[in-house]
């Protein structure tokens, strides 16, 4: 098979970001790794990386020191708010460069892509282990597309849609050897590494075959009854191994925070998940496969440590006093109290440009069983968004920070809409009236419209998500309920955790939510596209359609009209394209559908967020674009940060 392998992987990368061969060098390791070793409980640092390991150095980096625990409060789940996933997950074959302007070879040390896009060759690192030493191969990516996605009664009998099946048919993955496999898909896939460098891309790595086997029909038929029973919740080897897995339909990623035995690929693995105490901690990865330019293997942290509070206030008295390293989901409001408190809590704080395309984005579910219909409806949309004050949104929840915006791609990038960015921002009552008059003329005594469907007050139910990253969801929500108050309205607002939050997207029960708004910074809009195509789990506004998209067997999965299966046509489209010209045109199609649906409601434009950590940190970049898509701190590669003084 002819095949051209890709210059920008950067021979191998480990060249574009130290100079330096890993094969040429003496290896250092962590003193509580030494200690292990000269107890006889660990092998040599030498025999526990690969054959070449990935280098990581920057021109603003040094090489550092081993030791200290980066102490982390949170409020909420002890994986999710805490922002563990990012201090772990970004982390696959491939990962985001430090300018997040490309991929690079990670756990692979090169890939070969075909001239039409379609057959990925990935050429594993060479001795690569699992954090509880056993060796890293094709069979365990192989596994995940094969045993995971490709078994009928874990997938319901399809395929899953999206990043790994572009195209009609499922991928084929072929082993070549134990460092080299290929991925074969039915279209060309352009955008696959990129897409990979994302999220998505920890599926593939995240699924050890040695220790997921046992839960798994095909490898286990006899020993499968008594773990069914062993485990609560379990009624048969699907829910079995969905509650063991972290990769897979209708698994949770979080349970390697609460399985210490689960093995990874990431630089510090959960040691004490948060059990009925107030703290976890996650500690050095011991066959981590990263070293820093001398052949130190990294990190250099010894452990991530999490405590738990009830509330954000205590927990933000206790950071400015100086008792912890960071803090995850700051707010604007909080923004000058970090920056007078930086003698007593010890922090510095470090500007983080945004990735987003606004700041929340208001969502009706077109495909709501009762309401859909009404939410279909353009002129609802408009009016509703007519109906906004953004200016005073704006100052009393952000601070004055931004200007009025809808959700799109920002200024700068090659994919910005002047149509999608800047129509129906007016605050007007009078405009907001004269839509909703066409959709809902009528009204009760008190002036509330009527649901033409049921003659009675339309009322909708926001539910607002408690875990914010920072937005104030529920903040801008009760600003919300003035505003659509004034137009003849109802609004109820339900506060929900993200399981609640998830179970009612999951059976498309939600009417209207208040959530984040991806999609600004480079072609962030490609790689994560929920707002403007109904192709990601978050797609609130094509709920049902989205389910029909991701899981075609989900019972709420809606069957979209035409117009929405041709627009998720195209979109295929732009992730099949071979070249980033054609990438870009395709892509400038999708949002400008996007744009004349108006599909979407945003409040404000994308504002520079801020991370305080400890003035001690060494290795932190001045900053970095944050988010979702780029991993929030993982794009900092804090695995290099260090303790001055430890």
């Amino acid at each position: 098979m002819k095949t051209r392998t890709l210059v920008f992987a950067f021979l191998l990368v480990v060249l574009s970001m130290s100079g330096v061969f890993a094969q040429d060098m003496q290896y250092g390791e962590s003193p509580m790794l030494a200690e292990r070793v000269a107890a006889g409980t660990l092998p040599p640092v030498e025999e526990r990386l690969p054959a070449n390991p990935r280098v990581v150095s920057f021109d603003w980096s040094e090489i550092g020191t081993y030791g200290g625990d980066l102490r982390d409060p949170f409020v909420g789940d002890a994986f999710w708010s805490s922002q563990m996933v990012f201090w772990t997950f970004w982390k696959g074959l491939v990962s985001w460069n430090d300018s997040y302007s490309d991929w690079v070879p990670n756990i692979a040390e090169s890939v070969e892509v075909s001239e039409d896009a379609r057959v990925y060759t990935f050429h594993l690192r060479e001795g690569l282990k699992w954090s509880d030493g056993v060796p890293f191969t094709s069979d365990d990516v192989l596994f995940v597309i094969n045993d995971i996605m490709g078994n009928e009664e874990l997938n319901s009998g399809t395929f899953p849609s999206g990043w790994l099946k572009p195209g009609t048919e499922a991928p084929v993955a072929e082993k070549i050897s134990d460092t080299v496999f290929t991925i074969t898909f039915d279209v060309p896939y352009g955008m696959f590494l990129l897409n990979m460098a994302g999220w998505p891309g920890w599926e593939l790595v995240t699924a050890p075959k040695h220790y997921l086997e046992q839960f798994h029909i095909d490898y286990n038929p006899d020993g499968i009854d008594e773990l069914i029973a062993q485990t609560e919740g379990a009624e048969d080897w699907v829910s079995l191994f969905q509650a063991h897995s972290a990769v897979g339909p209708g698994t949770d990623a979080a349970v390697i925070s609460r399985d210490v035995n689960y093995p990874t690929m990431f630089p510090w693995v959960y040691t004490q998940p948060l059990g009925t105490g107030t703290q976890f901690i996650a500690e050095r990865n011991p066959y981590y496969y990263w070293v820093d330019a001398a052949g130190n293997q990294l990190p250099y942290i010894d452990r991530i440590v999490g405590t738990m509070y009830q509330d954000d206030q205590t927990m933000l008295v206790d950071v400015l006093a100086g008792e912890y390293d960071t803090m995850a989901n700051t707010t604007d409001q909080q923004r000058p109290l970090f920056y007078e408190n930086e003698a007593t809590s010890g922090l510095t704080v470090y500007p983080v440009r945004s990735e987003g395309g606004g700041t929340v984005s208001v969502m009706f579910n077109m495909t709501h069983p009762e309401l859909g219909a009404i939410f279909s409806q353009r002129d609802f949309r408009i009016g509703m968004s007519y109906a906004i004050d953004r200016e005073e949104v704006i100052d009393i929840v952000y601070f004055g920070q931004g200007y009025p915006r809808q959700i799109s791609p920002i200024e700068e990038s090659p994919l910005y809409n002047e149509q999608l960015s800047n129509q129906y921002l007016e605050f007007d009552v009078d405009l907001a009236n004269q839509h909703l008059d066409l959709v809902l003329p009528d009204k009760d005594a008190d002036g509330f419209r009527l649901n033409p469907a049921t003659g009675e007050r339309l009322s909708i139910v926001f539910t607002i998500q408690t875990g914010d990253y920072g937005l104030r969801f529920g903040d801008v929500a009760a600003l919300l309920q003035q505003y659509y108050e004034a137009v003849g309205i109802e609004m109820i607002i339900d506060t929900v955790d993200n399981t609640v939050w998830t179970e009612r997207r999951n059976d498309n029960s939600m009417e209207a939510t208040v959530f984040t708004s991806e999609g600004g910074y480079g072609i962030t809009a490609i790689t994560d596209p929920r707002y403007f195509v109904p192709v990601h789990g978050q797609s609130i506004w094509g709920n049902a359609w989205n389910l029909w998209y991701l899981e075609p067997n989900n019972p709420a999965a809606v069957v979209p009209p035409q117009e929405i299966q041709d627009h998720i046509l195209l979109y295929q489209q732009v992730l099949q394209a071979p070249t980033n010209e054609l990438r870009l045109e395709l892509m400038s199609q999708v949002l400008q559908t996007a744009a004349d649906n108006f599909w979407v409601i945003g409040i404000s434009s994308p504002s520079d967020s801020y991370r305080p950590l400890s003035a001690r940190l060494a290795n932190v970049p001045e900053s970095w674009v944050g988010g979702w898509n780029p991993g929030g701190v993982a794009i900092a590669f804090p695995e290099q940060w260090f303790f001055r003084g430890e």
